[in-house]
């Protein structure tokens, strides 16, 4: 396995660190979107393990993520980030394309990441990709979202669209956490294998705290994807695999993901598999089921080149 670290030029002429690990005889393309306040070296393990399969692993730090610029405490895309996040997905879909010619190509989002993945699969229903893993989601009722949204928006006005506040924290990652109490860390929801967890707080281009704006247009786009609208524009044979921990806060506890994947079906979307592992919470790839879980994705995924 080869990895090539490279900058790339995302919408409106933003530079976005970007990774693309090679393996010696490339059979498919995914690319990756990652999680909130993590970054795209996180995923080398399982990048190590799709090139055995075969398969080439591409993503880039989200606009206020890893190695980007900005305030390395708090992760922010900026006034206007999603939106352009969603194009900066498009662009390098596209340069893969160009790169790898005749490639099918997959599309990955994990927890952030899967909310803008299926906003983009609605938004850009021409790019024909060959399937998409929608790993770490949820369903939350879109009532909810906007009254969480106006509660957000007043933290706006208070700190700024690209800073954080005690509410900010408590309304977002402290809910989660506090489901498992009692608490080792602020961030025990995320993953129930210390080493792995103590590794993420240890990370140097981890950022701690998602900003006010960040947060609001996160709960923005929950209440979107939870519409029956959602799927309308989606390609009804594109193939989806749902993966989530069992205790994941964020599938309420496989809940939440259990009806994402009966509100496909419901659309009319033809292939539609779901997974949930027992025992695992919301980072699933670094959790003691992260093995098997990248063995689900990588037999899925043969099933379609």
């Amino acid at each position: 396995m080869n990895a090539e670290h490279f900058t790339f030029p995302g919408s409106g002429g933003q530079v976005l660190p970007a990774v693309i690990w090679m393996p010696e005889c490339p059979k498919a393309v995914i690319q990756v979107t990652h999680g909130m306040t993590e970054h795209m070296g996180r995923y080398e393990i399982f990048s190590r393990a799709m090139c055995q399969a075969g398969i080439v692993v591409a993503g880039f730090d989200l606009r206020g993520h890893g190695a980007n610029v900005g305030d390395p405490r708090v992760a922010s895309f900026g006034s206007g980030g999603w939106d352009a996040t969603l194009e900066d997905m498009r662009l390098f879909s596209e340069w893969l394309t160009n790169r790898f010619p005749g490639l099918p190509r997959f599309m990955l989002g994990f927890s952030l990441g899967s909310f803008l993945l299926r906003e983009y699969i609605g938004k850009y229903p021409d790019d024909r990709i060959s399937g998409a893993v929608v790993m770490g989601t949820g369903q939350q009722p879109g009532w909810l979202m906007s009254i969480l949204r106006g509660v957000i928006q007043g933290q706006i006005r208070k700190v700024g669209f690209d800073q954080t506040s005690d509410l900010v924290r408590q309304l977002s990652f402290g809910t989660y956490n506090q489901k498992f109490k009692p608490n080792r860390t602020d961030a025990d929801w995320l993953c129930g294998e210390p080493a792995s967890l103590d590794a993420y707080l240890a990370d140097p281009l981890v950022r701690r705290d998602i900003s006010a704006g960040l947060f609001w247009e996160l709960l923005g786009s929950m209440k979107r994807t939870g519409t029956k609208q959602a799927y309308d524009p989606w390609r009804k044979d594109l193939p989806i695999l749902l993966l989530s921990g069992q205790d994941d806060a964020v599938g309420d506890g496989g809940k939440g993901v259990q009806a994402v994947a009966q509100a496909m079906k419901k659309a009319g979307m033809q292939d539609v598999a779901i997974r949930l592992f027992p025992g695992a919470r919301h980072d699933l790839l670094h959790e003691t089921a992260g093995a098997e879980a990248i063995e689900t994705i990588t037999s899925w995924i043969s099933k379609y080149i």
